[in-house]
């Protein structure tokens, strides 16, 4: 029998109940808790939740991953999804390549010489310190 069969066999019938029984005994027997004897039953319904929801979520995580290893074991029966792929047509070539030898195509990159240069907004509020050791730690 697997383990998740177990689990969700044993959890409602044995678990369920035992946690039930233990949240049930602790507040009745504990010191410095004062539970009345008529809220025992709704302190035995709390505890048996408390152990159904592990174990429901146990339960959904193994479902997910005997999902993932059917889904892994059909992709290797399958060559892993492999599916033939036609080569791709070569691109056309350009109409109009650009020959940066030719002086008209150098002129047009002559306007540029005119924008300004930032040099003079450089940060010289800064000095660098020039094979100065850097201290560290404290």
């Amino acid at each position: 029998m697997s383990l998740n069969r177990i689990v969700a066999l044993l959890t409602p019938l044995v678990f369920a109940p035992l946690a039930g029984v233990v949240s049930t005994w602790a507040a009745d027997n504990l010191p410095g808790v004062t539970i009345p004897p008529d809220k025992l039953e709704e302190v035995f319904i709390a505890g048996a939740l408390i152990a159904l929801a592990p174990a429901a979520q146990w339960l959904h995580g193994w479902q997910k991953h005997e999902a993932r290893e059917a889904e892994a074991l059909a992709a290797a029966a399958t060559g892993f999804g492999v599916v033939p792929v036609e080569p791709a047509e070569e691109p056309a070539p350009p109409e109009e390549e650009l020959d940066l030898a030719a002086d008209e195509d150098l002129e047009d990159l002559d306007e540029f010489d005119d924008l300004d240069d930032f040099d003079e907004f450089e940060d010289t509020s800064v000095t660098e310190a020039e094979d100065e050791p850097v201290p560290a730690g404290s």
